[in-house]
């Protein structure tokens, strides 16, 4: 498949429902690839609704995989017009409660991962996991000066510089959020409904969005030609409130080669996150039993589904051993340590005019740690490659199911 770097800009204030319960005020934190889907669909039926044959391929038959579009408003402009992916922070990540946020610029006391901590928690026995844990519980620049205050969670979203990879920025996402007020109309007069004022929560004109998209290479020019002609019209219109002026954006595409997802840097990925694992535990003097250790990271949230169509909450070893390759033993890998969440995903079919049937997945940033009883050979490393580059789990034309394996974030154990 031909990979694309899409970029979408608010022209409008862009509101888009976190929840679709009657009282929701919320707004998501980035686009979804429904969404994105879905108003690319409406557009391409407005202006080609005699192109069946082409609307199909596009859009119902999974050889596009839309992204999700995360923020990509940053304060330094060297981050702002980088070209490298805008990722989701795991749900490992931490930084100091009182000055949260990355040290490049001083933008706070500096993030860490504590995935490999975890995991030394979860090997470690006679209290010498707890240590490893102890060790980065408090600020480390706040014990320098004589104040004390400890590392707590650091959701978001970043990006590192092109030139420098160790240089990395956290996108700006509440600082682009305002409240914006409505008045209740009244649906048998159409005048303003007395008593009923209620707020939405908007992104601020200008809000930039960046994801990267997959296209099968025979739809490619088919697809640049469609973003090409509604990309900059004002046609497309995302999230809730356009008829009142809301969700006016503009797309751009570009082509996106990842440096880093060939095979051979997937094989040194794994290697380093490996090694870095085993040499963090040496200083407590932890054991690490097993020959291979990896880490998946979801960077989109992800369903999952049972034999019997019940939603599952993990991602166990049993299911990583199924998605990887039906033949191989369900004891090939082991879980040591998960961090994970569950979230309910709704949505609206533009197409329809309905509803989706609600579901529910595994939340973005999640992550789980795996073993193997040996190192893995070159079959088993194709495999796990292949899974990263398709995806697991349900809807993955719509972003759903995207993941990492031993993200490089994890092997940054120093504050950033």
């Amino acid at each position: 498949m031909k990979q694309y770097s899409i970029t979408l800009k608010a022209l409008s204030p862009l509101a888009i429902r976190a929840d679709h319960a009657q009282d929701g005020s919320v707004t998501a934190k980035y686009v979804s690839g429904t969404t994105l889907m879905g108003s690319l669909a409406g557009v391409h039926r407005h202006m080609h609704g005699d192109r069946t044959d082409e609307f199909a391929a596009l859009f119902l038959h999974g050889a596009v995989q839309y992204p999700n579009l995360y923020p990509a408003v940053f304060k330094d402009p060297k981050i702002q017009n980088a070209t490298s992916p805008v990722y989701p922070l795991p749900k490992t990540a931490q930084s100091c409660k009182r000055f949260p946020g990355f040290q490049y610029q001083f933008e706070g006391h500096g993030v860490r991962d504590t995935l490999i901590d975890w995991a030394l928690f979860s090997l470690g026995s006679d209290g010498k996991g707890l240590k490893a844990i102890e060790e980065h519980k408090d600020c480390n620049v706040c014990k320098e000066s004589k104040y004390y205050s400890s590392m707590y969670l650091f959701p978001g979203y970043y990006r590192r510089d092109d030139e420098e990879p160790g240089v990395i920025m956290s996108a700006e996402v509440d600082k682009c959020i305002r409240l914006q007020t409505h008045t209740g109309i009244n649906r048998r007069t159409g005048t303003v409904q007395e008593s009923i004022l209620y707020n939405r929560e908007v992104f601020e004109e200008g809000m930039q969005f960046w994801g990267e998209l997959k296209v099968a290479d025979e739809l490619a020019s088919q697809f640049e030609k469609l973003v090409e002609d509604v990309g900059y019209t004002g046609l497309v219109r995302v999230g809730t409130g356009r008829t009142r002026g809301s969700g006016k954006v503009t797309l751009g595409i570009d082509t996106f080669n990842d440096a880093q997802g060939t095979f051979e840097a997937f094989k040194v990925r794994l290697s380093e996150f490996n090694e870095k694992l085993r040499e963090q535990a040496r200083p407590f003097d932890i054991q690490v039993p097993d020959g291979f250790y990896f880490a998946v990271t979801l960077h989109s949230p992800v369903i999952l589904c049972d034999d019997l169509l019940r939603y599952e909450g993990t991602l166990s070893a049993k299911r990583l051993a199924q998605l990887v390759n039906e033949s191989i033993s369900v004891d090939t890998f082991k879980r040591v340590y998960q961090a994970a969440s569950v979230r309910r995903v709704t949505g609206w079919n533009e197409l329809w005019g309905m509803p989706k049937t609600n579901e529910f997945a595994i939340e973005i940033g999640s992550v789980f740690l795996f073993s193997c009883p040996s190192e893995p050979d070159n079959t088993l490393l194709h495999s796990l490659y292949s899974l990263e580059e398709q995806g697991i789990g349900r809807r993955k034309a719509e972003g759903f199911g995207r993941i990492r394996i031993s993200d490089p974030f994890h092997r940054e154990a120093g504050l950033l």
